[in-house]
């Protein structure tokens, strides 16, 4: 009776066993097969630039009155095939910029459909440089804009290091949703 008892006690132990990996192997298996990809898709954001490359080797200095008939001019239209509103960032991703152009007197403006910020290229460096922040384009639209670079003339400043330079970069454009930006919208 004694070997009955350990043999059943065994068939048990043996069944459980079995019965317990059985289940650890096909239950996932099973429950995996009747779940769905969830996916959401709140509409499509495509941006783009109509003319991107900003290239001169011709600064000459103008007073800064005259940038808009005597400096480098590159007009761009910024162009949105999305169902979405955007925020964007627009930056000059410079690839070359020769040294003495990195000065307070080296000036850039931007303008059109309500945009006008100025700088300078100071702190510029090979790399993306923020030229416009903040910028509300909306779905299906566009926005024309004017960049001028020019040589700030200085009286007084010795500026003929800087001729003969060059600036080589192109337009650059980040863009997110802007529905859940304040600070973007107009």
């Amino acid at each position: 009776m004694n070997k009955s008892k350990y043999l059943v006690i065994i068939v048990l132990v043996l069944l459980a066993a079995v019965l317990t990996t059985s289940v650890a192997y096909f239950a996932p298996k099973i429950i995996n097969n009747n779940v769905n990809d969830v996916n959401v898709s709140s509409g499509k954001l495509e941006l783009t630039i109509d003319d991107k490359e900003v290239n001169t080797n011709s600064i000459s200095p103008i007073y800064d009155e005259d940038y808009e008939m005597l400096s480098y001019n590159k007009d761009f239209e910024i162009i949105s095939n999305s169902s979405l509103n955007s925020c964007s960032k627009l930056y000059l991703d410079i690839k070359e910029i020769s040294p003495e152009l990195k000065s307070k007197y080296f000036k850039y403006k931007l303008v059109g459909d309500g945009v006008e910020v100025e700088g300078n290229f100071e702190n510029a460096e090979v790399g993306e440089m923020l030229i416009l922040d903040n910028l509300f384009i909306e779905a299906n639209s566009s926005k024309y804009l004017d960049l001028y670079i020019w040589l700030s003339y200085q009286e007084d400043v010795d500026q003929l290091d800087m001729l003969g330079t060059k600036i080589d970069a192109s337009l650059l454009l980040k863009s997110y949703d802007a529905r859940n930006n304040n600070s973007c919208m107009n």
